[in-house]
């Protein structure tokens, strides 16, 4: 019996350490999720902002269709990849001016602050819901970007999409953090679009680098290490602004 009993608290006690050692993160990934999910609903709710990133999107490769002769891009990648990414990175400039901006506009950042949540977990969410509007943004500029500049990637598009989602991240958590913090500013949008520029070209130029090499022709093994340059970068570029993140964002979200 008591045999029985020691073993019955030897199971209790081993089955309450796993929920102990992940509930602070369960708690900060259920929060950000949340955040992103709430966002993203607000945002398809009041598609006229989806649409008139789409449309941006859209209209500027249509535009350069036009003014490069559809047919002669094909043989320069690296102006395609170069428009591809300027179009992309404005896209986000027009994603990440309403991340914060609605909340502080609408009254909701106080509402925010009171959550139950590390103010990381909020920065996380926007993160989250930048990486997937971008990620949107993309699936639907590539398509059209093939179409009208008579790109051949011929069994590449997952390589491509592979460097746009690493891209997607990149931007996301630099444009979600600045515009943290110029939501207080009076020209957002001027200073959201000054600060990016600078803050971005780590995720954007091994991004257009890569894409240049899989418009060019270069299969999924050629083009690895770009890929893997762009990945480390990426990773190196994602811990030293978290770690800004970590000792600035508590302070950021006071007016």
């Amino acid at each position: 019996m008591n045999v029985d009993n020691r073993q019955k608290g030897k199971g209790k006690g081993n089955r309450s350490l796993f929920p102990i050692w992940l509930f602070p993160i369960s708690l900060f990934l259920q929060a950000a999720f949340r955040i992103a999910e709430k966002d993203l609903r607000t945002e398809f709710r009041r598609s006229y902002e989806v649409l008139s990133i789409l449309s941006f999107s859209v209209g500027s490769i249509l535009i350069c269709s036009f003014a490069w002769s559809v047919g002669s891009v094909g043989s320069e990648p690296e102006v395609a990849a170069a428009a591809l990414w300027i179009i992309i990175f404005f896209a986000s400039i027009l994603a990440f001016t309403t991340s914060f901006t609605r909340e502080a506009d609408s009254g909701t950042l106080g509402g925010l602050k009171t959550l139950p949540c590390s103010p990381l977990a909020i920065l996380f969410g926007k993160i989250i819901y930048g990486i997937v509007l971008l990620f949107l943004v993309e699936c639907v500029l590539i398509p059209f970007s093939i179409i009208f500049l008579n790109l051949d990637l011929s069994g590449r598009f997952p390589a491509l999409l592979l460097v746009c989602l690493l891209g997607a991240v990149g931007l996301s958590f630099a444009g979600s953090f600045v515009s943290g913090l110029v939501m207080f500013s009076e020209g957002k949008t001027l200073l959201l679009s000054f600060l990016l520029i600078p803050v971005c070209m780590p995720v954007l130029l091994p991004s257009v680098v890569a894409t240049k090499e899989i418009i060019g022709g270069s299969g999924i093994d050629e083009v690895m290490p770009e890929v893997m340059l762009a990945l480390k970068l990426l990773i190196a570029f994602l811990f030293l602004i978290t770690a800004i993140m970590i000792l600035t964002f508590e302070f950021v979200l006071e007016e």
